[in-house]
């Protein structure tokens, strides 16, 4: 059993992490400093966030694990924080959680076994990594996570409500939810044009709404039809009211059902609460 360590924590901001394609994302590592000064390797426990990784909340989960024998990895996700690149929401998230499982295995302070854990848009990151078959990814926590595209919204046209959550997520750091009228955006017609309405154009927003059937472009969003490929243990954590409460009982019944072998489809367990979409 993992106990608190008495050792100071040690952490590392902004370490860049090379993904496939060359660019890189930015990572803060949290670990025990060795009393002896030598380099120790712990299980790894990772969450790729677009929400910014230098939060504190953030800091006090590093600082958490650090003091029970893990190391902790915070990362800003494409686009988002630190991180190079275009933040395109969901896209990239397979390879670059693969990518970034692989890495925290082949680190000197890493035992070489991964753990991922997060919230909401964090824990789809983990499914969708998850079905890329990382090698080292050994469990995970994941906790109030979406469905795939036409489950909750079965039209096929994303609820007018997700553009609040677009306009947070835009540029690299979080938007002030209060600087536009909402009520004014709902408002709006057409869908198609209702961002500007809140102030931005917003690429992902008119691509969905200009794929309102189940085609090609929604693929990589998909992670619920492929639970055949994932082979670990997984804690699957949700309230009753949770706004996207399907998801986590959907993903809990298929992995019991078709995760990739019978140990996997028997480490499945499912926390269901009175709470909402926060889990603390």
């Amino acid at each position: 059993m993992l106990v608190p360590t008495s050792h100071e924590i040690q952490v590392r901001f902004d370490v860049r992490v090379p993904m496939r394609d060359g660019l890189t994302l930015s990572a803060d590592v949290y670990r025990a400093a060795s009393a002896s000064g030598e380099s120790e390797n712990f299980p790894v426990i990772l969450a790729r966030t677009p929400y910014q990784k230098l939060s504190e909340g953030m800091m006090s989960v590093g600082r958490y694990f650090a003091d029970r024998g893990y190391v902790f990895v915070a990362m800003d996700v494409r686009g988002r924080g630190d991180s190079d690149g275009v933040f395109q929401p969901h896209f990239h998230e397979d390879t670059d959680g693969y990518d970034a499982i692989e890495w925290c295995a082949a680190q000197p302070w890493s035992d070489g076994n991964v753990g991922t854990i997060g919230s909401s848009y964090p824990g789809v990151v983990q499914w969708l990594a998850a079905v890329e078959q990382p090698p080292h990814l050994k469990a995970m926590v994941v906790r109030v996570t979406p469905s795939d595209p036409f489950v909750e919204t079965p039209t096929g046209l994303p609820s007018p409500m997700s553009l609040c959550w677009m306009h947070y997520v835009s540029g690299r750091y979080n938007q002030p939810m209060d600087a536009v009228n909402w009520t004014r955006v709902y408002e709006h017609l057409p869908l198609l044009t209702m961002d500007e309405q809140a102030g931005r154009h917003i690429a992902q927003w008119r691509s969905q709404i200009e794929h309102a059937q189940l085609d090609e472009f929604w693929e990589p969003l998909r992670y619920q039809q492929k639970f055949q490929r994932v082979n670990v243990p997984v804690l699957h954590i949700s309230g009753w009211y949770d706004d996207e409460q399907i998801g986590t009982p959907l993903n809990f019944t298929g992995m019991t059902r078709h995760a990739a072998t019978p140990e996997a489809r028997r480490g499945q367990r499912l926390i269901m609460g009175p709470w909402g979409h926060v889990v603390n």
